[in-house]
C-alpha cells in the first residue's frame, strides 16, 4: 500500500482526489494539507509514498514545495496536480524534480494511472499535453 499526501487549497479538490481513491486499496491517503508549507512539514514528518500537489497556492507555490521536498527526500514521488498547461510550467515543474504532471481536467480518468507508473519509477504527463515537449521537456532530468 502506498500513502499519499494531498496538496490542494481547495478542500473539494482534495475531497474528490480522495473520492477517487477510496476505491482503490493500494492507495492510503494519510494526510491533507492546504498550502506548501504544511506540505513541507507533513512530507517529512510522514514521509508519504506520493506526493499530489497543487501548482498554484498561497504563500509557499507547488513549484517551491516540490524543490523543498525533493531537497529532504529524493525518493518520494511528486506529482503535481494544476489547472495550468503552460509549457514553461510544465519545463519548471520537472526542473523542480516532480515526477508527473497531472491537469486537473483528467484527473478522474487519470488519476490511478498517474500513481501507478510513478510508484514504478516511470514519470508522467496528462495526455492533453503535447507528447512530444513533454518527451523532450522530461529527458534532460531524467526523473
Amino acid at each position: 500500500m502506498s500513502r499519499i499526501l494531498i496538496v490542494d487549497d481547495h478542500a473539494f479538490i482534495r475531497r474528490g482526489v480522495r473520492g477517487i481513491l477510496q476505491d482503490f486499496p493500494e492507495w492510503e491517503v494519510c494526510a491533507e494539507a492546504d498550502n506548501g508549507k504544511d506540505a513541507v512539514r507533513l512530507a517529512e514528518e510522514l514521509k508519504p509514498e506520493v506526493i499530489l500537489m497543487d501548482v498554484s497556492m498561497p504563500g509557499i507555490t507547488g513549484l517551491e514545495a516540490a524543490r523543498s521536498i525533493r531537497g529532504s527526500d529524493p525518493h518520494v514521488k511528486i506529482i503535481l496536480l494544476t489547472l495550468h498547461d503552460s509549457r514553461e510550467l510544465v519545463r519548471s515543474a520537472f526542473q523542480s524534480g516532480v515526477n508527473g504532471y497531472l491537469l486537473k481536467n483528467d484527473a478522474e480518468q487519470e488519476l490511478i494511472r498517474a500513481l501507478t507508473i510513478v510508484v514504478g519509477h516511470g514519470t508522467y504527463v496528462s495526455p492533453k499535453l503535447d507528447a512530444e515537449f513533454a518527451k523532450n521537456t522530461i529527458a534532460p532530468y531524467g526523473n
